[in-house]
């Protein structure tokens, strides 16, 4: 049985190693066979972006025998060796523009060592468009370049940007050096080979998506629906002998286990095509580890999401089925992001079906994900008070129906509030509290709990229902009001009749939170045979 390895992103050690490959080259066959020149491939973090450049890289050095048994080797193809120029932007670390100038000009200068070239040119973009021509004239051979991760030099100054003007300035300043960059590649088309880019998101104001009219960007092509992530059918034919040690370890059954690690890491879906892959980063770790956690989500923080889904007083709710239009989803600014988007492409929403032509319907892609940006959201909203023991105890008191300390624990949660700044209008102030109880339910679901925010009645949208195996609760919210209000609306609108078919009790719960207090002010409960 091969080992798996989720640490090296280098194709030519894994193959030599013996280490899992998943093979991919299918889709390296499509790019390299293709007359078309430019190429752009948006994929969130860890999701094999590296190590599909790296293999790459080794077929334009003509490396054949590492390729022994793979899709591509049976291909008619050259096998040509090739000068390649291969920039990866996780190794450029820059606090600054300048830093940003000065270490991407070093990148340059030692290509230029390599192939024994003087470039006289202290102007990076110019250096850069000076050594590509000059390597082609050298070597006789067009230029292979291959970027990867193209957008860190600006996704790393996002993060909290809505407490650091300095943060999105570099951010723009960034972005402007890059698009100087940029502008050199469509001038070179007679030198190049092959261009082939990656990157996180598509930000709309870089030359490579105005000026490259020739451009393939793979992101929604339906035949590289698959390029990144894992299939069901690939985990079957690579990782099977690990499902047995991981169900064996569980005490499940192995149908029982792939239930369980389908509904955690699958459901990544970036086109039209309904197919779905798992994270190949949560896949490697769980199954080496033989254990169920967060990987992808905790091998990095989403600061500057939560913080702009706070800014903007957006519907936390609306996340588990936002409907949003095709087009809108492509790419965004800096000075203007957008909350769906940017979560559509870094990786925390993704495509749950098809609405129309023009519209998507976005959700959390799996447990995984809705369970560490829910909890991430939750600590945010109340400064870490918000804790897995607190939301244990909550859920072990809906269990047991002892609403009493039900109560008591969401009482101690607002309690320790107090230097939270609450929205001032009403409207935003009763958002806010539904927001922070939303997360806190959403955090209760498991296989005891189900937890459903803004259910759809036949009179009206219910703010929210937790469902236990032998009660459903019928919560609704309300800010500097009164319970006995929102008691009464629950019963005006029927919201209990659309559960009355289920053969559990019915507890009606109306809660009603003081502003200037910052806690519960009153609460109505009401039980229903």
């Amino acid at each position: 049985m091969k080992d798996i390895t989720v640490s090296k992103a280098n194709f030519e050690e894994i193959i030599k190693d013996d280490f899992i490959y998943v093979d991919k080259t299918k889709f390296l066959y499509q790019i390299v066979n293709s007359k078309e020149p430019y190429f752009f491939l948006s994929r969130p973090r860890r999701f094999g972006k590296t190590l599909f450049v790296d293999t790459m890289e080794k077929f334009y050095q003509g490396k054949k025998e590492l390729f022994n048994d793979l899709y591509i080797s049976n291909q008619d193809l050259n096998w040509d060796k090739y000068p390649i120029i291969r920039l990866d932007f996780n190794e450029i670390i820059s606090q600054t523009t300048e830093q940003l100038k000065i270490v991407l000009g070093e990148k340059i200068a030692d290509y230029a060592n390599e192939y024994n070239l003087d470039l006289t040119s202290t102007y990076v973009p110019t250096r850069f468009n000076k050594l590509i021509k000059k390597i082609f004239k050298k070597t006789n051979k067009k230029v292979v370049l291959l970027i990867d991760e193209y957008d860190k030099p600006i996704l790393s100054h996002l993060s909290g940007i809505e407490s650091s003007k300095n943060k999105i300035e570099i951010a723009l300043e960034n972005q402007e050096f890059l698009k100087l960059f940029y502008d050199n590649l469509k001038p070179l088309e007679p030198y190049l080979e092959k261009v082939f880019i990656t990157g996180v998101t598509k930000f709309s104001k870089l030359s490579i998506f105005s000026t490259l009219n020739n451009l393939i960007e793979l992101d929604q092509k339906v035949k590289f629906a698959e390029i990144m992530g894992y299939t069901e059918e690939e985990l079957d034919k690579y990782f099977k002998p690990y499902f047995a040690k991981l169900a064996e370890k569980k005490n499940l059954s192995i149908p029982e286990c792939r239930k369980k690690f389908k509904q955690m890491y699958n459901g990544f879906r970036f086109t039209e095509k309904d197919s779905k892959v798992y994270n190949p980063f949560s896949v490697g770790n769980a199954l080496v580890n033989l254990d169920f956690d967060n990987y992808w989500f905790e091998s990095g923080t989403p600061t500057f999401l939560i913080d702009l889904i706070k800014s903007h007083n957006f519907d936390i709710s609306s996340l588990e089925s936002v409907v949003i239009g095709k087009n809108e989803i492509k790419a965004y600014d800096i000075e203007n992001l957008e909350i769906v988007p940017l979560l559509f492409q870094t990786g925390y929403l993704t495509i749950k079906g098809i609405k129309s032509k023009e519209l998507y319907k976005m959700g959390y892609p799996n447990q995984e994900v809705e369970n560490g940006f829910t909890l991430n959201l939750a600590k945010s909203f109340s400064q870490n008070k918000i804790t897995v023991p607190v939301v244990h105890r909550i859920k072990k008191a809906l269990i047991n129906k002892n609403l009493e300390e039900f109560i008591e624990q969401i009482k101690s949660i607002f309690a320790s509030l107090i230097n939270i700044n609450i929205p001032k209008s009403l409207q935003n102030r009763e958002a806010y509290y539904n927001s922070l109880f939303y997360l806190i339910t959403t955090l209760l679901t498991d296989n005891n709990l189900n937890v459903y925010s803004e259910v759809l009645s036949s009179e009206g949208r219910i703010d929210c229902t937790i469902a236990t195996e032998t009660d459903i609760y019928i919560i609704e919210f309300k800010a500097n009001q009164d319970a006995e209000k929102a008691l009464q609306q629950i019963k005006d609108k029927n919201y209990a009749e659309k559960f009355k078919i289920k053969d559990k009790k019915l507890v009606l719960i109306s809660i009603n939170f003081d502003t200037k207090k910052r806690n519960i002010q009153d609460i109505k409960i009401e039980e229903i045979d």
